[in-house]
């Protein structure tokens, strides 16, 4: 009998909370955005900045562990090989900008910032554009990789390992 890989129901769970962790984060980028835009530095700028590269980093990980590997192992190809190196090459740079937008929006709240509020919004809206655009991608890969193998798997991953890791919403 030939072996499908597949994804827990769990494992399915979590991508799509983290995917979700995300997007709720790239609401509030664009309200701090708006705020820079109007020259206006809100209270809750550091909130975000500490919650971005924990919330990036925890997608990026479980991806990297479950998703990609089953993927690649469903694919069973060269070319999904190169596609998840990419992928992975991509992570490795939005953890970088998330660390940067970190210290960036930390140097605005602070005062110390060099750089206008109005070039602010504007790298802020293009990291959030750019995770959306990322996070879409990956739930269309995960959600290609739950239907061509019938569905996740019930619950088979160690929930312990796998249990949420977010840090807390903003206030």
């Amino acid at each position: 009998m030939l072996h499908t890989p597949r994804l827990s129901s769990t494992q399915v769970a979590l991508m799509e909370e983290r995917h979700r962790a995300l997007l709720a984060l790239c609401l509030e980028l664009d309200e701090v955005a708006t705020d820079f835009a109007r020259s206006i530095v809100p209270a809750a700028v550091m909130s975000v900045a500490a919650r971005l590269e924990p919330l990036v980093e925890a997608a990026h990980q479980l991806e990297e562990e479950t998703l990609y590997p089953t993927l690649e192992e469903q694919a069973g190809s060269c070319f999904s090989s190169l596609m998840i190196a990419q992928i992975k090459a991509e992570h490795s740079v939005d953890r970088k900008a998330a660390y940067e937008l970190k210290l960036t929006l930390g140097a605005v709240a602070d005062g110390r910032c060099r750089l206008s509020l109005d070039m602010v919004a504007r790298m802020t809206r293009r990291f959030l554009e750019y995770l959306q655009r990322h996070v879409a991608a990956e739930q269309i890969l995960l959600d290609n990789l739950v239907a061509a193998t019938g569905g996740p798997d019930p619950d088979t991953a160690t929930p312990a390992r796998l249990k949420s890791s977010l840090p807390p919403a903003g206030p």
